[in-house]
């Protein structure tokens, strides 16, 4: 017995140490980042390789600086200057427990209203998931544009696995001060969106909605786009468990600012209302968005066929575009020439009028007609 004592626990040993060697190893295959991309920014790679694998129960959302809870909803205010000067500005952030499935990975769906002095001048669709490791990855967004309450469009759609559109880590699981990561990238549309984790362990006050007005532990990050030339930056305060509570912007002429004011769980009333104006922007976006009518459709939606693309010529502010000379119009008809085409019955009947009227106040005379030898079809035809 006390031979074999020592056999067993070396064995054991070795087997522990053979198990951790793998474990280990696996840990660090999962937690390496992707090889450097030269076409990004530095500060701007990706954190985590995007795998369909990875999400065995992605529409649970629990990452401790981003909960998303179905029947959630934020509403912050403060001021934002797009245009005029800093006018009240007001964001309803609402978690909604329907899903959308995008490059094979069923999200969350978002439904996010801004509103300029009670206007609303954006609508928007989010799209949210949790890969295996907790970080919540953002996979497309469907923003409606208004102005003077008339629907004006939706041009800054991107979705992932469209028109090279890629999908981005909205918050990091595992994060230390100064990770930077790619929260998103649509060429089509030059979005690039950029995060840096800033500060940790931080306190921050003047919410309403926090108690005693102010929350502990939270983490600042700082979010940029490369793309633009003032290099405005957008800082969020993330609180413990809650998510965002505080937005401020540096170098940015937007400025906007915004505090967590109210936290509100919706009931089954308010919860349905947010569904159908949910599912009324995604059934929109397949009749305004060519990205957007190739996705699946959010249940109960039904599936949309894409609207035949209408063709336009661009006009360009140095250059416009000429018109067309009146023979290559007559060409570009759709319908064939005819030796019947005849001008339409109330155009006769006006220049009829005028004439009348014309020869009865003695300034037009009568037109003295004149048989002439009827043209042949060809003839008629080589002249249109």
């Amino acid at each position: 017995m006390s031979r074999l004592a020592p056999h067993r626990t070396l064995g054991a040993t070795l087997l522990v140490a053979c198990f951790l060697g793998v474990a280990a190893g696996q840990a660090g295959a999962q937690s390496d980042p992707p090889p450097f991309d030269p076409t990004l920014p530095p500060d701007c790679q990706r954190a985590v390789e995007f795998h369909t694998a990875e999400f065995s129960n992605p529409t649970q959302i629990d990452n401790r600086f981003l909960p998303l809870v179905p029947g959630t909803q934020l509403v912050l205010e403060g001021t934002a200057n797009r245009g005029p000067g800093a006018l009240p500005h007001t964001v309803t952030f609402t978690v909604t427990d329907l899903v959308k499935v995008i490059e094979g990975v069923p999200t969350l769906v978002m439904w996010d209203v801004d509103e300029n002095e009670g206007e609303v001048v954006e609508a928007e669709l989010a799209f949210f998931a949790q890969d295996n490791a907790g970080n919540v990855w953002n996979l497309g967004e469907y923003p409606e544009e208004y102005e003077d309450g008339f629907f004006l469009g939706a041009p800054n759609t991107w979705i992932a696995g469209f028109a090279d559109a890629e999908a981005g880590i909205h918050m990091l699981d595992y994060r230390d001060v100064g990770d930077s990561y790619l929260q998103g990238l649509a060429p089509e549309i030059d979005f690039l969106d950029c995060a840096l984790v800033f500060r940790e362990d931080v306190r921050r006050c003047g919410i309403p909605a926090a108690p005693a007005g102010c929350y502990n532990n939270g983490l600042v990050t700082r979010e940029r786009s490369p793309l633009d030339p003032g290099n405005a930056i957008q800082t969020k305060f993330h609180a413990p468990r809650l998510g965002i509570a505080k937005i401020g912007a540096l170098n940015d002429p937007e400025a906007e600012t915004l505090v967590l004011r109210e936290i509100v769980q919706l009931d089954e009333e308010s919860m349905a209302a947010a569904r159908r104006a949910a599912l009324t922007l995604d059934q929109r976006g397949y009749r305004v968005s060519e990205v957007y009518c190739q996705t699946e459709p959010i249940a109960p939606n039904p599936r949309t066929p894409c609207p035949v693309p209408q063709p336009f010529a661009p006009v360009t502010q140095t250059a416009p575009a000429a018109p067309a000379p009146a023979r290559t119009r007559r060409k570009a008809r759709s319908r064939p020439k005819s030796c019947y085409a005849k001008r339409s019955r109330p155009s006769a009947r006006r220049k009829a009028r005028r004439r009348t009227r014309a020869i009865a106040n003695g300034s037009g005379t009568r037109a003295t007609l004149t048989k002439l030898r009827r043209k042949t079809c060809a003839e008629r035809l080589s002249r249109r």
